[in-house]
């Protein structure tokens, strides 16, 4: 069967400040399926427990915009839309809650607030924080192997920060925004790389965007992007013939990734 790589983002789970009680957890988190909608856009959750993690299949989606046409690849022409205006086609998320460890992991961390919003709503007056697992420092510190840096600016600010040549920031002249990525073949963090992560984070306000991914000693994943940290697990997961994610087998893969990870971490 086809698969797919999806990249899940971990970060810690809190309840009040503390950890999460998998027993007081459970008599809130209830099973089932559960719908919101505002005006033209529906958020559906889909809940069930496997052990000590909580499945969630979650969706987004919106009626409008919708284009009255749709391309038929047969015909190569256009033909009108069969959505009808009060159909949504929602998006598709996942997202597993470790119980023990007190971490969520999310296949989409722009949908973290998404999330929060949900688990808020469930917990009442309890205060729900999903929280980086790094700062700055500790990144730095844990981060052993480098994969990626990009970063997005105007140009003229990698010319002052002699990031690139004059020559080439002239060529960009015009330009808004400039972003340069350089990838790296699990390159170990020596002290060159070490200062340059360090400068990157001094003037980290100067830039549009900046991400940083690499991998720890026991090599799992980390990430800085959009202002936040995150640890990072890539699973492949079966597809079917619409190239839709097939949730069981994503829950099986990740899961398991988890479990491993949770291993590792005591031996």
């Amino acid at each position: 069967m086809e698969q797919k790589t999806l990249y899940f983002s971990g970060v810690a789970f809190y309840v009040n400040d503390s950890f999460i009680n998998s027993s007081e957890f459970k008599n809130i988190m209830n099973e089932g399926i559960f719908t919101n909608e505002t005006e033209n856009r529906v958020h559906i959750f889909n809940l069930s427990y496997s052990d000590e993690f909580l499945k969630i299949k979650f969706s987004d989606g919106s009626a409008k915009p919708r284009n009255p046409n749709v391309y038929n690849q047969d015909t190569k022409e256009l033909e009108p839309n069969p959505r009808e205006g009060n159909q949504i086609e929602p998006t598709e998320y996942f997202a597993v809650v470790d119980l023990k460890s007190s971490y969520i992991w999310i296949s989409n961390s722009k949908k973290k607030s998404l999330l929060l919003d949900f688990f808020q709503d469930k917990f009442g007056n309890n205060k729900i924080v999903l929280k980086d697992v790094y700062d700055e420092e500790m990144f730095i510190q844990t981060i052993k192997t480098l994969d990626q840096i990009k970063v997005s600016a105007a140009p003229s600010l990698f010319s002052e920060s002699n990031t690139l040549s004059k020559a080439l920031t002239d060529e960009m002249y015009g330009a808004e925004e400039a972003t340069l990525q350089l990838k790296y073949n699990n390159t170990l963090i020596g002290d060159n790389i070490f200062e340059k992560l360090k400068s990157l984070f001094k003037s980290k306000s100067s830039f549009k965007n900046i991400t940083i991914a690499g991998r720890d000693e026991r090599n799992l994943g980390m990430l800085f992007n959009n202002n936040s940290f995150s640890r990072k697990i890539e699973i492949k997961a079966n597809i079917d013939d619409n190239e839709m994610f097939i949730p069981e087998n994503v829950f099986i893969q990740i899961i398991s990734k988890i479990t491993e990870e949770r291993n590792d971490k005591h031996k």
